[in-house]
């Protein structure tokens, strides 16, 4: 029994040094490759955090989490996301002929050119905001409104109403709408790259590391 012992410990411990070492070759900072005008990528921590960074025209999206790597693949998570990323400021019945949806943030670009998909019994309509972050529709009862941002298309949200002929309603963007979240998000690792998804453009890519 002790010789056997004698023999699996070495052996763990030899594989535990290489998984250690592989682990070390990943940490770095990878950047997206081959996209005109975007920097991109992701920051591997030897402590298994992760920053991502996502910059394109001035616009800019971050994320965070842990990362852990087996067989070459490196797997993302982070928090869990929010419900919503859209909250209800008011929701009331006006006297007019329209139904008014609007959108206020501190960044006023954030809330033109929100999709607002309205679903009623005969049907649904789709419209943009205004530059103000204003969209209205026809009068008419309501069952859903899907809203999808321009800016954060990741981040769709449905409002079902609770009472179908209140007409005006009015949202806020929550606070980390432009956080990206991460789900068991892979890539593979061959050093000095990472290929794979990008959690926000489609298509496959390649990332490699900063020297």
């Amino acid at each position: 029994m002790k010789k056997r012992f004698s023999i699996i410990i070495p052996v763990l411990l030899v594989a535990f040094s290489l998984c250690a070492q592989q682990n070390n070759e990943a940490a770095g900072t990878y950047f997206l490759q081959d996209v005109k005008d975007t920097n991109s990528g992701f920051t591997l921590k030897p402590n298994y955090t992760f920053t991502f960074f996502y910059t394109k025209d001035q616009f800019t999206r971050t994320g965070s989490g842990r990362w852990t790597l087996d067989n070459n693949i490196i797997t993302f998570n982070s928090r869990l996301k929010p419900a919503r990323d859209f909250k209800l400021l008011s929701s009331r019945r006006v006297n007019d002929n329209f139904i008014t949806i609007a959108f206020t943030d501190d960044n006023p670009l954030y809330i033109k050119d929100i999709e607002c998909t309205l679903y009623t019994a005969r049907g649904r309509q789709k419209k943009f905001t205004n530059a103000e972050g204003i969209v209205q529709f026809t009068k008419q009862e309501i069952d859903s409104v899907k809203i999808i941002s321009s800016f954060f298309p990741d981040h769709p949200f449905t409002y079902i109403p609770l009472n179908k002929i209140q007409n005006n309603f009015v949202f806020e963007l929550e606070k980390w709408i432009s956080e990206v979240f991460f789900s068991d998000f892979t890539l593979q690792f061959s050093n000095p790259h990472l290929s794979g998804r990008h959690p926000l453009l489609p298509g496959q890519f390649r990332y490699t590391k900063d020297n």
